[in-house]
C-alpha cells in the first residue's frame, strides 16, 4: 500500500513531497467542482426551455378559449336575431293570408256586380234599338245642321290657330312642371334615404349580446291561448297563464332593467291572426324589453 498512496500524516511526510501532493488533490477538487457546475448549468437551461414551452402552450390555449367564447357569443346573437326575423315573417305571412281572404270576398262581390251590369246591358240594347229609330228621324235635321256647320267651320279654323298657340304654351308649361315634379321626387327620395341612414346612426340595432335573454312562445290551440316561458339558463319551457307571464316579466325587468332581452316566438301553426300576434308582440316588447324602454 505504501507504493500506491502517499501517507500525508506529518510523521511520514517529508517537506519535498507535501506540496506536489497537495496541489494534485486541490486540482482534482477544482475539476470536480467545475464539472458539477457545468452539469447544473446545462440542467438549468433545459428546465428554462421547458418552462418557456409550457408558458407558450398555456398562452395559446388561453387565446383559443377566448376566441371560442367570442364565436359562441356571436352565433347565439345571430340565432336570436334569426328567430326574431322568422317570427316577423310569419306574422307578415298571416297578414298576407288575411289580405287574400279579403280579396277573395271582394272578387265575389265584383262577380255579382258583373251579373247585374250584364242584365242592365240587355235593357240598354233594347233602348238602343229605339234610339236608332230616333236617329233616323234626326238625320234629316242633321243635313240642315251640316250647312250651318260649314259656316261655323271657317270661324273654327281661325280659333283653332289661336288654340294651337295656346296649346304649345301649355305643353311647354306642362314639361316644365313635370321636370320640377321629377326634381321634387328626386329630392324627396334623397331625403327619405338620408332619414333612414340618420335613424340607423342615431338608434343602435337591437341585439342580445350581453343581455339577459328570455323566450316567450305564444300560440292558440282550439281557440285557447297557450303561453310557454323559458328563462336564461332553463333547458325547457314552462307553461304559464297570461297573468303569471306578466308577473314573471315584471320581476325580471325589475331585476335586470336595461339588460332584459325578450325573444318572442310565434310558431308556424300558431292559430293566430296577424293582428293578434302583432298586438301580443308589441305589448310585451314595449312594456318589458330593454330596446323599447
Amino acid at each position: 500500500m505504501n507504493d500506491d498512496f502517499i501517507d500525508l500524516r506529518s510523521g511520514n511526510l517529508s517537506t519535498e513531497s507535501f506540496w506536489p501532493s497537495f496541489t494534485d488533490i486541490m486540482t482534482v477538487v477544482v475539476m470536480i467542482f467545475l464539472i458539477t457546475s457545468v452539469i447544473l448549468m446545462v440542467r438549468n437551461w433545459e428546465l428554462i426551455d421547458q418552462l418557456r414551452t409550457s408558458l407558450l402552450a398555456e398562452q395559446k390555449a388561453s387565446e383559443m378559449i377566448r376566441s371560442t367564447t367570442e364565436v359562441n357569443a356571436t352565433l347565439e346573437e345571430q340565432l336570436a336575431h334569426a328567430q326574431h326575423e322568422i317570427s316577423v315573417l310569419r306574422m307578415q305571412l298571416m297578414q298576407t293570408s288575411e289580405d287574400n281572404e279579403m280579396l277573395s270576398m271582394t272578387l265575389a262581390d265584383k262577380e255579382q256586380q258583373i251579373i247585374v251590369i250584364m242584365s242592365e246591358n240587355q235593357k240598354l240594347e233594347g233602348e238602343l234599338a229605339n234610339t236608332e229609330q230616333e236617329v233616323a228621324n234626326l238625320d234629316s235635321q242633321l243635313q240642315q245642321v251640316v250647312i250651318d256647320l260649314d259656316k261655323l267651320r271657317s270661324n273654327f279654323d281661325e280659333q283653332s290657330g289661336e288654340l294651337k298657340k295656346a296649346q304649345d304654351k301649355l305643353i311647354i308649361l306642362t314639361e316644365e312642371k313635370e321636370a320640377q315634379s321629377r326634381q321634387l321626387v328626386s329630392l324627396e327620395t334623397d331625403y327619405s334615404s338620408l332619414k333612414v341612414k340618420y335613424d340607423k346612426l342615431v338608434k343602435p340595432a337591437r341585439t342580445a349580446k350581453g343581455k339577459h335573454v328570455v323566450e316567450v312562445n305564444y300560440q292558440k290551440i282550439k281557440g285557447k291561448d297557450r303561453i310557454r316561458f323559458k328563462d336564461a339558463g332553463d333547458t325547457s319551457y314552462t307553461k304559464l297563464s297570461s297573468k303569471q307571464m306578466h308577473q314573471k316579466l315584471a320581476a325580471l325587468k325589475k331585476e335586470h332593467g336595461k339588460r332584459l332581452y325578450i325573444k318572442i316566438i310565434i310558431p308556424e301553426d300558431s292559430g293566430l291572426s296577424y293582428s293578434e300576434a302583432w298586438e301580443f308582440m308589441k305589448g310585451i316588447l314595449h312594456k318589458y324589453d330593454y330596446y323599447y324602454q
